[in-house]
């Protein structure tokens, strides 16, 4: 009898997990559930010179955004990996705003001939149910 009512049980805590799956896949479905983010991040690199370099970076939120902030940041390859590039002038760009659905970012910078860069982008949006979503991003080294 007992080992009958513990088979039960089980049976009746995994349909009722199963039940709880497919209600959550339903609610995706039909567009219930948060489908707040970055969708697309996007990147137009350029070396203009040995000591001039300018990026441009597209960010578009599959919403539109109540907040957001958009970080730009120019890294250089070192032995030991990717750093922040400190010992270039204004190395960290930050767009913030609200009610947009996108953000399209230009930044020059005075680079330092022979080194190799690359942008890191982290972009928070942030919308009025409580919802936060961060991505980071990296362009390809130029």
């Amino acid at each position: 009898m007992r080992k009958k009512t513990l088979c039960i049980l089980l049976v009746l805590v995994l349909t009722m997990g199963l039940t709880a799956t497919f209600s959550f896949a339903d609610a995706i479905g039909n567009g219930e559930a948060s489908t707040y983010s970055t969708a697309l991040v996007s990147f137009a690199t350029k070396r203009i010179s040995d000591t001039k370099a300018a990026a441009s970076v597209n960010v578009e939120f599959t919403k539109t955004a109540d907040d957001y902030v958009v970080a730009i940041v120019l890294q250089k390859k070192t032995s030991s990996g990717w750093v922040t590039a400190t010992d270039v002038g204004g190395s960290a760009h930050y767009y913030r705003g609200s009610n947009k659905s996108g953000v399209l970012t230009y930044d020059e910078w005075t680079v330092k001939k022979g080194v190799v860069y690359r942008i890191k982008c982290v972009s928070t949006d942030k919308y009025d149910s409580g919802i936060e979503y961060t991505r980071t991003s990296y362009s390809d080294p130029f």
